[in-house]
């Protein structure tokens, strides 16, 4: 076991990627996820997402934290269908330092105290371990490369084959936009893309179509989305084809 090659994201500060992992090959790339793809000598390859207690903090703010996550273990689960194994990708969080519960309930970092609810973030984590992103801390930013060396070095076989509790599910833009519309949501946005054939064009002409009804979508949700639209009682979306 061991490391045999490190890919490094482009948008990495300069001190990660300058780290040399016991002298093994690096190179540096843009990655579409993940802030390093460690190639190990079991041909199992490490997706590790990389964060300061602060950084974490600040993309759990702004929504980017779950997706980051979610397209790590996203890797894995693919792989795993496809392959029909769990070991040869490993997704991994890597929080290089610690976070603190102070008495009054908020969360400490390196930084200070935050106005972070101490429940809140530990139920961020949580989560991400239960999407199938595992989550290991490294006491600071100097022990970040000994990390994932050791990480590189634990065995990835599999003794039991189970699937995440919560696999991510990344939704497309047009999903998106059907999941955003009044009381649609992540909930129903299943039963809306069954009833399209996945096609989420055919699924809005659907919703805004008074004549049409779906099990499970109350007409008070299409009566609220052709409100939301601005549709008039006698106006209909359609989708009409053009020959050329």
């Amino acid at each position: 076991m061991g490391i045999s090659t490190v890919v490094i994201d482009s948008r990495e500060p300069k001190w990660v990627q300058e780290l040399t992992f016991s002298g093994v090959p690096t190179a540096v790339a843009a990655l579409d996820y993940g802030d390093l793809h460690v190639l190990c000598e079991d041909d199992a390859t490490l997706i590790i997402e990389r964060k300061t207690p602060d950084d974490f903090l600040g993309s759990l703010k702004d929504d980017r934290l779950f997706v980051q996550t979610a397209k790590c273990a996203q890797a894995r689960l693919e792989a795993q269908l496809a392959y029909e194994t769990m070991d040869t990708i490993w997704p991994y969080l890597v929080i290089t330092g610690q976070f603190y519960p102070e008495p009054g309930g908020k969360t400490i970092t390196p930084r200070g105290v935050t106005g972070w609810n101490w429940n809140s973030v530990m139920g961020a984590l949580l989560s991400i371990q239960e999407m199938g992103t595992a989550i290991v801390f490294a006491p600071n930013d100097e022990e970040f490369e000994h990390t994932v060396i050791a990480l590189a070095n634990r065995s990835h076989t599999a003794e039991t084959q189970i699937l995440p509790p919560k696999p991510p599910s990344i939704l497309s833009p047009g999903h998106q936009i059907l999941a955003s519309l009044p009381g649609i949501g992540l909930e129903r946005l299943k039963i809306v893309m069954d009833y399209a054939g996945g096609l989420p064009g055919w699924a809005l002409v659907g919703l805004t179509d008074p004549e049409h009804s779906y099990k499970g979508i109350p007409n008070a949700v299409q009566r609220s989305i052709r409100a939301a639209l601005k549709l008039a009682a006698n106006e209909r979306l359609e989708i009409v084809t053009i020959d050329e």
